[in-house]
């Protein structure tokens, strides 16, 4: 089950998508399935089209833990902890990570 990643604020959290903002989900005990999300998208082809290659690499790794699909993004907590949960964090204002704004996010053009 997924739920809807809120902010500091109780909105829901969107990030780019081809098909323009979408909600961000994160893995919870109740809420909608995953299926709702559609299929998972290339995500590699999604950010070429929105950073620049030399900074492509730089992304994915803030991104490491999301997954593109047709109606949003899964961040997924794997088990030993998030790869890299810098964006996760700042967009939901947790942690401290709000005030911490990922370098990451001025390659996107």
């Amino acid at each position: 089950m997924l739920r809807a990643a809120l902010n500091g604020y109780n909105g829901n959290v969107t990030f780019k998508h081809p098909n323009g903002p979408q909600k961000v989900y994160h893995d919870w005990d109740k809420g909608i399935p995953k299926s709702s999300l559609g299929d998972e998208l290339d995500k590699t082809a999604f950010l070429k089209t929105k950073v620049d290659e030399c900074n492509l690499v730089a992304v994915e790794k803030l991104m490491a833990d999301w997954y593109l699909y047709e109606n949003g993004w899964h961040v997924i907590y794997p088990e030993g902890g998030y790869k890299n949960e810098h964006l996760f964090y700042y967009l939901t204002q947790m942690r401290g990570y709000g005030r911490h704004r990922p370098k990451e996010l001025e390659y996107f053009k």
